[in-house]
């Protein structure tokens, strides 16, 4: 059992009043996972919500080929919901395979009575809708990444933005993530170096120009 106190120490939750609070404590259970182990497949029919409450999950496919195709990840502090089915009365079909990439922490609530409760709830409501909103921005920004930029903009955009990840994953992972080889990404990286863009100290990326390096992708 999840009690009051706990939802309220989590972002999410806490500008809820303690009978939302409360109800969602009823329907909730916290789980610990480890790296390596999996939420759910693609296949999975999901009768469950799932927050994010510490850690980081990798989100993808895989082709006839059994090629792993990465698409995206999220950090602590997110919510884990087929946006298209949260309204919905249908059980959530899973739209990938999702995998914890560290130790994590999982909120893991009851669907249908998660959703009864929005409805019932204006307030709960638009928290979730607001979230909601925050994902599909992030996935708009995920496809334009993947289907318009080129190589240097994918990297640029990764350094601009997720800069302490960068410097954190072996080049391999990120090349992974931004759908190129690891070759090209040691020439592009040797490109930005080269035009003073940035520099790589101890295999850690510095930037030089931020505007410069902006201009590369927008």
């Amino acid at each position: 059992m999840v009690d009051i106190e706990y939802l309220s120490n989590i972002q999410f939750f806490n500008s809820l009043e303690d009978n939302i609070l409360f109800e969602l404590s009823q329907i909730v259970k916290l789980k610990k996972f480890v790296f390596g182990d999996i939420l759910f497949y693609e296949k999975d029919n999901q009768n469950e919500i799932f927050y994010l409450v510490e850690g980081a999950i990798k989100f993808y496919k895989v082709d006839r080929f059994d090629n792993e195709i990465f698409l995206y990840k999220i950090i602590s502090n997110s919510i884990v919901f087929d946006i298209s089915k949260m309204c919905d009365d249908h059980i959530m079909s899973c739209y990938a395979n999702a995998e914890f990439l560290e130790d994590s922490k999982v909120l893991i609530f009851d669907s249908i009575k998660f959703r009864k409760l929005m409805k019932t709830n204006h307030s709960f409501m638009q928290i979730v809708l607001k979230e909601s909103f925050r994902m599909i921005q992030q996935l708009q920004c995920i496809i334009s990444r993947d289907v318009v930029f080129d190589g240097t903009a994918k990297v640029s955009h990764m350094l601009v933005n997720d800069l302490k990840n960068f410097n954190i994953l072996k080049k391999h992972e990120t090349a992974y993530m931004l759908h190129i080889q690891p070759e090209t990404l040691s020439r592009i990286l040797k490109k930005l170096t080269r035009n003073g863009i940035i520099e790589i100290e101890k295999n850690c990326v510095k930037i030089l120009n931020l505007d410069e390096l902006r201009e590369i992708y927008e």
